[in-house]
């Protein structure tokens, strides 16, 4: 029990939720509203936030997923845009003191998409194309509370993040006219 004990303690924690005053919002078409609102496309327990986390200062690209959770049930103005996965998560696999980078990502799970890499192949519903990344993150354990992740970076604490927003999925034709955009642009630089 006592081994038990130890390896719950030296497991490192990470607050996994934002403040209602860090909302996450959605871009619908140049409208930007907070998700959970009257106004918004995505309501009440319509995104799902994934917690990703690497080593200190690697790119998205390199984090791995450790946790999802869907943002709040409640339709009321203090918890519209707000997620909760706790604000002092275990984070798998690493230690307390360790220096970290982590990021969270958002998607609509509206569409059946389970994950962040699915949403982005979607044919339809929202992601966050740019992911918030937070850098030089020291994993609290045990009973000291881990540092905010939320907020404005200061030098003190240079890993906040204070956004995160999803767009509509690109729909094919519009990747396609893109595409042949910068192909026509091409052959005339060419020429």
């Amino acid at each position: 029990m006592v081994v038990g004990l130890g390896n719950a303690l030296a497991q490192g924690t990470i607050d996994f939720h934002n403040p209602n005053t860090f909302p996450v919002t959605v871009d619908s078409g140049g409208t930007v509203t907070t998700i959970g609102t009257a106004a918004s496309p995505l309501g009440p327990s319509s995104v799902r936030v994934g917690l990703f986390i690497g080593a200190n200062g690697a790119p998205f690209s390199a984090m791995s997923l450790v946790a999802m959770v869907t943002n709040s049930p409640s339709g009321g103005a203090l918890f519209a845009g707000t997620f909760n996965g706790g604000t002092s998560f275990i984070v798998p696999g690493h230690l307390q003191n360790e220096t970290v980078s982590f990021a969270f990502a958002a998607w609509s799970i509206s569409t059946g998409a389970l994950t962040y890499d699915a949403a982005k192949l979607a044919p339809t519903g929202y992601f966050s194309q740019t992911p918030v990344v937070g850098n030089g993150y020291t994993l609290q354990g045990g009973a000291v509370l881990p540092p905010p992740t939320w907020g404005t970076p200061t030098a003190l604490q240079p890993w906040l993040v204070n956004g995160l927003r999803l767009q509509p999925v690109p729909e094919p034709s519009t990747i396609v006219l893109g595409l042949l955009g910068a192909g026509a642009l091409l052959l005339r630089r060419r020429k």
